[in-house]
């Protein structure tokens, strides 16, 4: 070996230490995946400089004989010298990190794997190797979803969001991250779509983060995932599972009446082009149904907020703005729990107007009038007025009301609200 290179290393293997004590140090790094990834950067960055080395096609070849004998951490260490040298060429250099990254996942070691393999993509994203470790990420992402779908089992009978529960890891388990499975799970699907948008398992990359995140009750990110499926993968299989789930993680992405209405009318569009574009929904009578409640719940909920600004104006004493707001729920939303008793309160408001006696409101003048006519008028006259007023439903409970919950609520969430069970799109 070269007296130059064995200085080299020398210097290297000393600097090690002092790296790993400046990346513990430095803010940021709470974890041990965090401390090892900023280890690694740091040392790139201050001692894997590049220099010119004779022996660089000797070292190749030495490297794919060890790989072929299967002495892949020989093979492995090699490779990964080929790649940080910056004087090597690029293709030399891409396709060494990609036999670095093929040595760590035939040793077992997935979650050291999928960091070379984004490394490579980082450095190279467009190269020759990138549709084939975003697949080896999806292969990987896909053996850790296993223990996903086992739980998924475990707890079909619980109604609701799956919330997340730790659960530690064997830690000389190489396979699988000793902490942040899920997470690391969903970081490399997240990787395979965003290098490779139109390969061969974008879809399912994004059919699974959506899901993961739709049975933990993470329903923005779940409408993000899968209405980007819908939008960019006309031909994929899985797009009418995905339609499906947008709809019902929009619809519950809204907080309820009181937040945004925009999600809602998405959904009602999103249902809208299903059953005109979508036969696989429309023809099963199962699923149709299901696209039927879920479109009831959301004109349920757009009805709710629309007659409750009507309230508003009632309450502050705009009574012509109450009258708008729930003749416009009775026209719009007819056959909704809303729409009657919208237009019971909206004649009331007109007899009062019509007789004189406008709402007080929150105009402290307007209460104190009231006040007077309760005390020195004619005995009982606000209090009738009061008692001819249409009852507010909720007092009555939605059950007596007749609401229908949303599609898949009351049911394991994202299990089997749609039909597609625990295992998801497959392998």
């Amino acid at each position: 070996m070269p007296r130059a290179e064995v200085t080299r290393r020398t210097s290297r293997g000393r600097l090690v230490p002092v790296l790993a004590a400046f990346a513990l140090l430095t803010p940021g790094c709470h974890v041990w995946h965090g401390f090892k990834e900023r280890c690694n950067t740091i040392k790139t960055a201050l001692t894997e400089s590049g220099y010119d080395d004779p022996r660089t096609r000797e070292k190749f070849a030495d490297a794919d004989g060890r790989f072929a004998a299967g002495d892949y951490k020989k093979a492995q260490e090699l490779y990964r010298d080929l790649a940080d040298n910056r004087n090597n060429p690029t293709d030399l250099a891409e396709h060494a990190r990609f036999m670095q990254a093929e040595c760590r996942f035939a040793r077992g070691h997935y979650p050291d794997a999928v960091d070379t393999y984004h490394k490579l993509l980082m450095d190279f994203p467009t190269g020759a190797h990138r549709r084939e470790a975003c697949a080896r990420m999806y292969e990987i992402a896909d053996f850790w979803l296993n223990d996903f779908r086992k739980e998924l089992e475990k707890r079909k009978d619980e109604p609701g969001v799956l919330t997340w529960r730790p659960e530690w890891k064997n830690p000389f388990d190489k396979k699988r991250p000793w902490v942040g499975q899920e997470g690391r799970t969903l970081e490399a699907l997240d990787h395979v779509w965003t290098h490779d948008m139109m390969g061969p398992v974008a879809d399912k990359a994004l059919f699974w983060c959506g899901y993961v995140n739709y049975i933990r009750g993470n329903f923005q990110e779940a409408d993000h995932f899968f209405s980007t499926l819908v939008e960019t993968h006309k031909e994929s299989p899985l797009r009418p599972q995905a339609m499906a789930y947008a709809i019902q993680s929009k619809n519950n992405a809204t907080g309820g009446a009181e937040y945004d209405g925009r999600k809602c009318a998405e959904a009602l569009q999103l249902v809208q082009v299903a059953e005109a574009t979508v036969p696989e929904l429309t023809q099963d009578a199962a699923m149709a149904a299901k696209l039927t409640r879920a479109k009831f719940a959301i004109r349920n909920q757009q009805a709710e907020k629309d007659f409750k600004m009507a309230e508003y104006y009632e309450r502050t004493g705009h009574p012509g703005s109450a009258v708008f707001y729930y003749e416009l729920v009775r026209r719009r939303y007819a056959g909704t729990k809303y729409s009657d008793v919208a237009g019971d309160r909206k004649d009331w408001l007109l007899a009062q107007m019509k007789d004189g006696k406008p709402l007080p409101g929150i105009d402290p003048l307007a209460q104190a009038k009231v006040k007077w006519q309760e005390l020195f008028g004619k005995p009982g006259t606000a209090v009738a007025a009061e008692e001819a007023r249409p009852r507010v439903f909720e007092e009555k409970g939605d059950a007596a009301a007749g609401v229908q919950p949303a599609a898949g609520v009351g049911t394991p969430v994202g299990v089997s609200a749609w039909g597609t069970g625990a295992g998801g799109p497959g392998k």
